[in-house]
């Protein structure tokens, strides 16, 4: 009996010293996003007619025929120079709200036709509408006298709504492996789908394309967190696409641009390797790429009867490579 007791008295010491803990924590979680969001075209004026004899392809002057001549004189444009071939020239999307990675497909898409302005870029969506939108399918279609027509794409990137530039700020290191480092690459193809009769669209109109890139980022300018408050007393709201400082191509933190370089139809066209933030905790909040296409031959003065577009159908797909990513290689 006095052995029970002195156990049990052992047991209830040792019990007495134990200690728990309840701890909870959050995670926050925010991928990328890349799409799609808008394009636009124009047809700017040329400046002089092409007159050409249709029998010999020499230039010819009409005002020299006579009715006592023959004259198989070809001009394009209107007499005075009045004309308004950019009307000949659209786009046709479809477009939809912007859907979550992965989770849903649009519910509905929307069709729509965009003629081409003589002067700016006509495009589908306006202010900063875009952002909220992501297109479905795209065509460019171009019935003007002449080639000539300039046109774009945009591309859309919403980066991470992780706050590390908050979480590095302060922070300094010599290796590049300690902040989030962001590459962007940029690509382009071009293929013609009409290939008889010497009718590659790519070639005989000379096409061209450049690419302008404007990125606004985590610890610069108006809206230094990945939330869209723009101080640390804001209170942060998220999953707003339109709370940054990009308007159209220009209000970014970091801005790329390169000059127009030729296709070699089927082959890729490298047009952007850089760093978008490099050492640093500048990481992309949100970047709008775009590339702008234009019909080179309207510069063409050696031989201006290139210029005029051939009746026969051309067909091309041009295909667009983007990225923006957190490559090993830093």
């Amino acid at each position: 009996m006095k052995m029970f007791l002195a156990l049990a008295l052992s047991m209830w010491t040792v019990g007495a010293m134990a200690v728990s803990l309840e701890f909870s924590f959050d995670v926050n979680s925010s991928g990328t996003s890349i799409y799609p969001c808008d394009a636009g075209i124009r047809h700017v004026r040329h400046s002089d007619r092409v007159c050409y004899d249709r029998v010999t392809q020499a230039s010819c002057t009409p005002a020299l025929c006579t009715t006592l001549e023959q004259c198989n004189c070809v001009c394009t444009g209107g007499a005075n120079g009045g004309d308004a071939e950019y009307r000949m020239d659209f786009l046709a999307a479809k477009h939809a709200t912007w859907t979550e990675n992965g989770s849903y497909a649009p519910s509905s898409q929307t069709s729509v036709t965009v003629p081409a302005q003589e002067t700016g870029f006509a495009r589908i969506f306006t202010n900063k509408n875009e952002w909220d939108k992501q297109l479905t399918s795209l065509s460019f279609n171009l019935g003007s006298e002449r080639y000539g027509a300039d046109f774009y794409l945009d591309v859309c990137y919403r980066g991470p709504q992780i706050e590390y530039w908050q979480m590095y700020q302060g922070q300094t290191s010599s290796d590049l492996n300690f902040f989030p480092n962001f590459a962007i690459k940029l690509q382009a193809t071009v293929t013609d789908l009409v290939t008889a009769n010497g009718l590659q669209y790519s070639t005989l109109a000379d096409l061209k394309v450049k690419t302008e890139v404007v990125c606004d980022v985590q610890g610069l300018g108006n809206y230094v967190y990945a939330h869209s408050g723009t101080s640390a007393t804001t209170t942060p709201v998220y999953d707003n696409a339109q709370a940054h400082d990009l308007v159209g191509m220009t209000g970014g933190d970091r801005n790329f641009s390169t000059s127009y370089a030729a296709f070699n139809a089927g082959s890729n066209l490298y047009l952007l390797n850089d760093w978008v933030n490099l050492g640093n905790a500048n990481t992309p909040r949100f970047c709008k790429i775009r590339y702008t296409f234009v019909e080179n031959v309207r510069n063409n003065t050696a031989n201006p009867l290139n210029q005029i577009r051939k009746w026969k159908n051309q067909k091309a797909r041009i295909c667009t490579y983007s990225e923006i990513s957190e490559p090993t290689n830093n």
